[in-house]
């Protein structure tokens, strides 16, 4: 889609140069590429986003998309919304900038009620005032900042969220939202209640109201210790939380920690840390393990601190892992690619200096955000694990899915013959191999004179030989009076195009092409996967491929698309 602004910038400089270009002149500016281009700002639409939108999602709806054009469109679409922070993290009623000039022509009507201008912003009620929020900012900044509130902070959040309905989560916010905050001096009328709300101003801050920006802190400290455990030993770093621990400091002497207390984690570059997770070290401890121990360290850990502040605080004593934002959407393995978004990722270092991701958090809030675990385990057996957490109870998921189904059906692609026949035969054709066709028979014709066919095929009141032998003349003739139809295959044939020519003359539907697996398309979490293949249309869809797929993967195919999978 970018390129395509390009195209026609330069066919339009072409035609001002010439008055009669020639008609292959805008292929040609195709071959052109530009270290910069601004995004064209004509042709622009605006999209309200609806409740499970996920911008690759928003994208693939955009007229002639198809997967390898999401990413060209995710940049122009960055660069037509310089406000909007992270793509990934839209919200319900935002409006954002779309290139093109409708989704779907389907949704003409829908898009009409989204689309509203680029000035939009919430109603302001009397005794209220509208903020545009501002990258870096949160609610509590803003209170302290915009209304000079010190006291009463988590009160005004209740304020503020009952004004701002579509704020689903008080610590999530995004730069370029514009939200109502009420007056610095008036009383306030909340929404949905009847009650007067009389604010505090200029009070002293009272720190101990302060939240997390995650909002992750009402996590219960056992569950947070569990899901702490659970991503280390993920990526084979130990985590002792029982027994003890002991550090020699003479040779009569030793330290013992009583690790249930205060956890040991043990990574593979050699470093080894205390997790004082309830303020147990004291100073004179943690001086004494420092000074004789050059590769410990004691971390403490916070009870406000939810699991990134808790991750980063264990990350930065080690130089081999580290815990970033992930902006953008992040694929695993290749056949098939899979594509998932994840909130941060954990990252290891390697050889060179090189990082590489080892593995993903995902923040959800209900099952229908959870991943299906056949997505989870796949990117795993490729290198990311991914770890779903929910916010107040801790490590998420879905219980393990058991699919029914059967070993992957091959068909033969070294003969023809044999792969003309395992293919009618799977898709339920009477068929029968090496059978003998008679053209000229005793009773009428005198004599008897057969030929032999590779597949004799009945389907659809009529038969249908398929040979991979050739057939003199004069036969073709009888067998097409006969109203016999014919089928030519070769070993030379390859297995799409066998497959091509038996569907095609059997009258069967099929297409061939990229075929793309949606979560978002079935209201589960944001993933994408998808192959190349030929679909053939029965009374259950049989995707046919050159691979052997993950089982996981197609017993997911086969339960929410309703759809085979088989390969040659």
């Amino acid at each position: 889609m970018f390129r395509f602004y390009i195209i026609r910038l330069l066919a339009v400089f072409i035609a001002a140069v010439f008055c009669c270009p020639p008609s292959w002149a805008k292929e040609d500016t195709a071959q052109i590429t530009l270290e910069k281009t601004a995004v064209s700002k004509q042709n622009v639409h605006l999209y309200k986003v609806k409740k499970g939108d996920v911008i690759s999602a928003i994208i693939r709806k955009l007229p002639g998309i198809t997967v390898d054009d999401i990413p060209d469109n995710y940049r122009v679409i960055k660069e037509l919304n310089p406000e909007i922070e992270n793509l990934n993290k839209l919200y319900a009623g935002q409006v954002i900038k779309l290139p093109g000039k409708s989704v779907k022509s389907g949704e003409e009507d829908q898009e009409k009620s989204s689309a509203v201008s680029d000035s939009t912003a919430p109603a302001v009620p009397e005794g209220a005032q509208t903020y545009k929020i501002r990258k870096g900012d949160t609610l509590i900044t803003i209170i302290r900042q915009e209304l000079k509130i010190r006291k009463g902070i988590t009160k005004t959040l209740s304020i503020v969220k009952s004004m701002n309905p579509r704020i689903a989560n008080i610590n999530v916010i995004y730069a370029g939202q514009v939200i109502l905050l009420p007056d610095k001096t008036a009383f306030v009328r909340p929404p949905d209640e009847t009650k007067i709300v009389q604010q505090a101003v200029d009070a002293p801050i009272q720190t101990e109201e302060l939240i997390e920006t995650r909002g992750t802190s009402i996590m219960p400290r056992e569950a947070k210790f569990a899901l702490l455990k659970h991503i280390l030993t993920q990526m084979g770093i130990n985590v002792s939380s029982s027994g003890n621990y002991y550090l020699p400091i003479s040779k009569t002497g030793q330290i013992t920690i009583d690790c249930k207390k205060i956890p040991v984690v043990e990574f593979d570059d050699k470093t080894t840390v205390f997790l004082d997770w309830e303020n147990r070290v004291n100073r004179n401890l943690k001086k004494m393990i420092l000074g004789r121990w050059k590769n410990f360290a004691v971390v403490k850990v916070d009870k406000k601190d939810d699991i990134v502040v808790a991750l980063k605080k264990v990350f930065a004593v080690t130089k081999t892992y580290s815990i970033a934002k992930r902006e953008t959407p992040i694929t695993a393995g290749t056949r098939p690619p899979m594509e998932v978004i994840l909130e941060w990722v954990i990252l290891k270092a390697g050889s060179g200096g090189r990082q590489s991701v080892v593995q993903g958090l995902r923040f959800v809030e209900g099952n229908n955000s959870l991943l299906p675990n056949a997505v989870k385990n796949y990117t795993k057996q490729n290198g990311l694990v991914i770890t779903e957490i929910n916010k107040e109870t801790g490590l998420a998921g879905r219980p393990e899915e058991i699919y029914s189904q059967s070993a992957m059906t091959v068909f033969p692609s070294k003969s023809a013959s044999d792969f003309s026949y395992a293919l009618v035969n799977y898709l339920g054709l009477d068929a029968t191999k090496d059978a003998d066709v008679k053209v000229f028979n005793m009773s009428r014709d005198g004599f008897n004179l057969s030929v032999k066919a590779d597949v004799l095929v009945k389907y659809d009141d009529k038969k249908y030989i398929i040979s991979s032998r050739d057939i003199p003349p004069q036969f073709v003739d009888i067998f097409k009076k006969e109203k016999y139809g014919l089928i030519f295959v070769a070993d030379s044939d390859s297995p799409k195009a066998l497959m091509e020519k038996i569907l095609s003359a059997l009258a069967i539907p099929s297409t061939s092409g990229y075929f793309t697996f949606s979560g978002t398309d079935k209201n589960q979490a944001h993933y994408i996967f998808g192959f190349e293949g030929t679909k053939i249309k029965t009374d259950k869809n049989l995707y046919v491929i050159d691979y052997a797929i993950d089982d996981g993967l197609r017993g997911l195919i086969s339960e929410l698309w309703q759809a085979n999978i088989a390969r040659y």
